[in-house]
């Protein structure tokens, strides 16, 4: 239980990071769009591993770091690319 509490509060500083630095971007939005938005992501990057987009609860800036280093771009970047994927 004490793993979940440590997930939650991390899910929460995460929250309170992207609010403070992104006013538009919200983690739990980006996190669905991601989950919507995997597959086609991939295909339009063929480089990037099953390791690369995988996250697990807590680790979202961990896998937008690894995308943008793994394509040349910045963690902002990444994510305003996921929230204004169509």
């Amino acid at each position: 239980m004490e793993q979940t509490d440590n997930e939650h509060n991390n899910n929460r500083e995460q929250e309170r990071e992207y609010r403070a630095q992104n006013d538009h971007l919200d983690l739990n939005d980006l996190q669905k769009k991601w989950n919507e938005i995997q597959n086609e992501y991939r295909k339009k990057y063929p480089s990037l591993t099953s390791e690369d987009v995988d996250y697990r609860s807590g680790e979202f800036d961990s896998m937008t770091d690894r995308l943008a280093q793994r394509t040349n771009r910045t963690r902002t970047d990444i994510q305003n690319e996921i929230n204004d994927w169509d």
